[in-house]
């Protein structure tokens, strides 16, 4: 199944790195500015968020061009956050991936206009209708991106007090997790072809303890549907703060330098492994909740564990 699976990711990746170029393609910016933008998108990392959203989407019906304009909407959305988040008014980071980050290759002017031009894009690519008009996992955007999500955890990681690995994990949700968890629950909506009316009912269950009281008491809401979402939302959220733990215990045993906030500034190897475990055990669970074919998503969370 591993060699499968691992043939599996280098397709979504190859459909994905296509479909960006083909976005790029059709902006009508000058070539100086798409070079510069095809900079920050290319060469791309894991491709985990558009990933995940394909392989939700797959849990439930085949995705189509639609759906994978949708994820590299997400993957789009991904990148404008790095290059913020590498400006010398954030994190000042001079490298990303191996190469020079963007405002150290082409200014801070232009890799502040670069950033504000990939969120637009993102917006509209989330905004955009399907054939048949209301699928959309647009209504998510503002919940997952503002004050619960990715901005909030940034302000969050930069300006707030972060005295222990609880205050830790919450920012994770925050920064890490949300454009997750929007990849998740975005693949369950085109998925299942939710509409923006019936959609709307949704968002109120992406926080809380809805989702560990469903996995704990196996509790069935009314709407089959409805305790879906919710495991997507779950696996999104604790797959989030398990990716993040990943990044921390591979940086500490490659003995590299650790930021403030790592995990491993609040807890040791032994415990952070632990604790990465345990959020992909959660993760784990919403799976066996929505049943149907999640084999590939269980294979997934597979390749972050560490023994």
């Amino acid at each position: 199944m591993s060699e499968l699976f691992d043939e599996r990711l280098a397709d979504w990746k190859e459909q994905i790195d296509a479909e960006l170029k083909n976005i790029l393609d059709s902006l009508e910016y000058a070539d100086e500015f798409k070079e510069i933008l095809e900079y920050a998108l290319f060469p791309g990392g894991k491709r985990l968020r558009p990933i995940l959203l394909l392989e939700w989407h797959s849990v439930f019906s085949p995705p189509d061009e639609y759906a994978l304009r949708y994820a590299c909407g997400i993957e789009i959305l991904h990148s404008y956050s790095l290059i913020h988040d590498d400006m010398p008014c954030m994190d000042n980071d001079d490298l990303r991936r191996g190469k020079p980050t963007v405002h150290k290759k082409y200014g801070e002017g232009k890799a502040l206009l670069a950033g504000d031009a990939l969120m637009d894009l993102a917006y509209r690519i989330l905004n955009m209708p399907t054939p048949r008009g209301d699928a959309s996992p647009f209504n998510l955007y503002p919940a997952l991106c503002g004050d619960m999500g990715l901005i909030n955890g940034q302000f969050i990681d930069l300006y707030g007090k972060i005295n222990s690995l609880d205050d830790l994990v919450k920012m994770y949700r925050l920064k890490t997790g949300a454009l997750i968890k929007l990849a998740c629950v975005s693949g369950f909506m085109l998925g299942n072809n939710l509409n923006y009316q019936s959609g709307d009912k949704f968002v109120g269950s992406l926080f809380g303890n809805y989702v560990k009281s469903v996995i704990t008491d196996r509790a069935a809401p009314e709407d089959e549907r409805m305790i879906k979402y919710v495991m997507a939302s779950g696996f999104g959220e604790a797959f989030g703060c398990a990716f993040q733990l990943y990044d921390d215990i591979t940086e500490y045993i490659a003995g590299e330098k650790l930021s403030e906030t790592s995990a491993l500034k609040f807890i040791d190897l032994e415990e952070a492994k632990i604790a990465l475990n345990n959020h992909l055990n959660d993760a784990a669970k919403t799976l066996e909740i929505v049943g149907g074919d999640t084999e590939y998503l269980s294979e997934f969370l597979q390749k972050f564990v560490i023994v």
